[in-house]
């Protein structure tokens, strides 16, 4: 449950509580099936003031809901900078090494300086990295910026997902699918109930549906990733690239989705947000 998100409603409109929180869908440590990923974030105050910052982290199998303080009173124009947001984690006894060894799931950060009702005085981004040899420096990975929360959020979602596995030129690509309940309602209020999303696939030069079409039920703050889509799901592999739906058949939480386009040879992966 996001306990957190009862305080970030000022940048949604409601100046009585100031504060505002933003959404990292992705925050990993774990093996994957050739190597391992990590999580490294950057948390930046743009203002002047400083600020406290909360957090909340839920895995993916619901097994950890953690929440406390992250950062205390970042200085103004500051940074808070760890290479290993998991590692850093068991660190300070939130979760235990084990936790943090194989864990994959959401964070939900508030910056709590009552001054702060734009969603713009401070930011977070992340990068999930991982080494193509153990040791070694890592990889590119993959890199994005979270989102603040807003009232009226999205219920539906699209994209163009690709692959080209079969191909005999460029690089090789699978999709990941990632699909979250934001655990708030369109009102900014803490929503606890269950979602339930159905996916669609298209082929965007026919318009034809393609497929199956599968569903997805998570509970409030949970988030999915569904990898390498079209093995998944058995799409065709003569379609290099489909346009998938994701479309919220109960529930009333806000969703947000991602797309991770992973080469198969180094395991970076190009991220982008669902709209």
């Amino acid at each position: 449950m996001r306990v957190l998100a009862a305080i970030l409603l000022a940048a949604l409109g409601v100046p009585a509580f100031g504060a505002f929180s933003v959404d990292l869908p992705i925050v990993t440590r774990a093996r994957g099936a050739t190597t391992t990923f990590y999580t490294s974030i950057d948390i930046t105050n743009n203002a002047p003031q400083p600020t406290d910052v909360g957090y909340e982290y839920i895995s993916a199998d619901l097994s950890i809901d953690v929440s406390g303080t992250l950062v205390r009173n970042l200085a103004g124009r500051g940074n808070f900078h760890q290479d290993d947001l998991m590692l850093y984690l068991a660190s300070t006894g939130a979760i235990t090494s084990d936790q943090a060894n194989s864990t994959f799931g959401t964070m939900l950060l508030t910056f709590e300086n009552p001054s702060f009702t734009t969603g713009t005085e401070a930011s977070a981004s992340v990068r999930v990295y991982n080494y193509l040899t153990e040791g070694q420096r890592p990889s590119i990975g993959l890199a994005y910026r979270a989102i603040p929360l807003t009232k009226n959020g999205s219920h539906a979602l699209s994209s163009i997902i690709s692959n080209s596995t079969a191909a005999t030129t460029g690089p090789s690509v699978v999709t990941n699918l990632g699909l979250e309940n934001v655990g708030i309602n369109d009102a900014g209020q803490v929503d606890g109930t269950p979602v339930t999303l159905q996916l669609t696939f298209y082929d965007p030069a026919t318009g034809a549906q393609v497929g199956p079409q599968p569903t997805v039920t998570l509970n409030a703050g949970q988030v999915t990733q569904l990898n390498d889509v079209w093995s998944r799901y058995g799409l065709p592999a003569s379609a290099q690239s489909l346009l998938v739906t994701v479309t919220e058949t109960t529930g009333t939480a806000q969703i947000r989705g991602y797309i991770s386009v992973k080469d198969t040879s180094t395991n970076d992966g190009s991220f982008f947000f669902m709209q």
